[in-house]
């Protein structure tokens, strides 16, 4: 699945226009954005697998890094989709109830991880990182399994957060007819990913995030203060 111009701008805009592998910025090098682990050897278009790099890096580049994003188990022959969901939500579901023995599943939470696995799959997601997500989302009452991976506990509270805000304002903005596409879901990912590494506090992207998502809106730093843009440098 080839990158969107939208995702790869975003990924250049994530990483300051700055190659990830030899430091070269823009406009003093041309910048692409290159999969660490090359697609023909598993790897996605999922942001985790994309980096910035300058044009020689990327051209000569013929191995990943060492420990720049977890090895992509093998799913050289992947199970069927409906076979993969079907796992994926049986994991969700033991996650869940090993939790929260008391707490009633619903149908919607059974389809909202369902509906996670197609559009993750779609985009590129391994089945195997899709398996370990739906666990770690299980365990945290969470249906977005996409959000589920990160294993920092900090990012993760603040980007899940801040997603059920968005997410919900975003449908109550189109009188609850249209929910937000996978790919702006990761756009926001991304944005808000950027928020942090700038030094926002929680208060202040969900408050970004509220404004986003009722003018259905991708990029938070959109919706800052100037003075706060030009001071962490969004």
């Amino acid at each position: 699945m080839a990158v969107s111009k939208r995702l790869r701008y975003e990924i250049l805009r994530r990483d300051r226009f700055t190659c990830r592998y030899c430091g070269a910025s823009a406009p003093d090098a041309p910048m692409r954005v290159d999969h660490v682990t090359p697609v023909a050897l598993g790897g996605t278009d999922h942001p985790s697998n994309l980096v910035a790099a300058c044009e020689p890096c990327n051209s000569g580049k013929t191995s990943t890094i060492e420990g720049f994003v977890d090895a992509v188990q093998d799913d050289s022959v992947p199970p069927s989709l409906e076979v993969l969901t079907d796992e994926v939500e049986r994991l969700w579901t033991e996650a869940y109830l090993s939790v929260y023995p008391s707490q009633e599943i619903t149908l919607r939470q059974l389809e909202e991880v369902r509906s996670g696995v197609r559009d993750m799959r779609r985009l590129g997601m391994s089945s195997d990182l899709l398996r370990r997500s739906a666990t770690v989302a299980g365990f945290k009452a969470e249906t977005f399994i996409c959000l589920a991976e990160i294993s920092d506990p900090h990012w993760l509270a603040i980007t899940s957060e801040a997603f059920r805000v968005w997410r919900s304002l975003w449908f109550r903005s189109t009188n609850h007819t249209a929910w937000p596409s996978m790919e702006d879901v990761l756009l926001l990912e991304c944005s808000v990913e950027q928020a942090i590494n700038a030094g926002l506090d929680r208060l202040t992207i969900l408050r970004a995030v509220t404004l986003a998502g009722q003018a259905r809106g991708v990029y938070i730093e959109d919706y800052l203060d100037a003075a706060v843009r030009e001071r962490c440098g969004l």
